[in-house]
């Protein structure tokens, strides 16, 4: 088994979910975890107009570098369904498999923006991680069904996808290789709090059934234990 969840989860392209109640917190374990990909990553908060954070969050800090960071309201992440059907009735005339034009209208159906982000990643050596905070926030612009081709497409053009989800979980979630769970409230009691495996894929991070506290977890608890002190200020 790897030394931690996420070490031989990015070394392919591959999704990831992250589910719990303290939008920072799920924050701060989403970079922890993207911070140590070797690829890189790159990140989009899904962010509310006039909304103020938690004073712990994560998006307060200058962690994230400037050039890694793009704050877009939900509807920036609208699916083009336009483009993906006009697709679809001229390459089914081109003789193309099925399967290709399947991913390359999937692929003209992500917002602009995704595939912006897409464009700008490395094509070469590990593949970088795209980070989307509060992806509950497009819950309801989106149907499932179009969610895991959203999700295929951008693991064919390379790139791996975590998404951090501060709602219920809904049947969605299945549709990510591996669905994680946080138990636990604030960024100040992250000791207490522990991942819980619910979806993984064999032989990569911890296997499904498994419960992790944070300050177990070898990539994310070095990041939590610097930045994330107890209020008490006494670890």
């Amino acid at each position: 088994m790897p030394d931690s969840a996420s070490s031989g989860v990015f070394n392919r392209p591959t999704s990831m979910i992250l589910c719990g109640e303290s939008r920072a917190l799920l924050n701060w374990v989403a970079y922890a975890m993207a911070a140590s990909n070797p690829g890189g990553f790159v990140w989009t908060e899904i962010q509310l107009d006039g909304e103020v954070r938690d004073e712990r969050d994560l998006l307060r800090t200058d962690r994230i570098p400037r050039d890694r960071y793009f704050e877009v309201p939900p509807n920036d992440l609208l699916l083009d369904e336009l483009a993906g059907n006009v697709a679809v009735g001229g390459l089914a005339r081109s003789g193309d498999p099925h399967e290709t034009i399947r991913g390359f209208a999937d692929f003209l159906r992500l917002p602009p923006h995704v595939q912006r982000l897409i464009s700008r990643l490395p094509q070469q050596g590990p593949p970088a991680v795209l980070v989307i905070s509060n992806g509950h926030r497009i819950s309801g612009f989106y149907s499932w069904e179009t969610a895991g081709p959203s999700v295929r497409a951008i693991l064919r053009a390379g790139a791996s996808l975590l998404v951090t989800w501060a709602e219920a979980p809904t049947q969605g979630r299945l549709q990510f290789e591996h669905v994680l769970h946080l138990t636990g409230g604030s960024p100040a009691s992250w000791r207490d709090a522990a991942l819980v495996v619910e979806r993984a894929t064999p032989g990569e991070g911890y296997p499904t059934g498994t419960k992790v506290p944070l300050r177990d977890w070898p990539e994310v608890a070095p990041v939590l234990g610097s930045a994330l002190p107890p209020a008490s200020g006494s670890l």
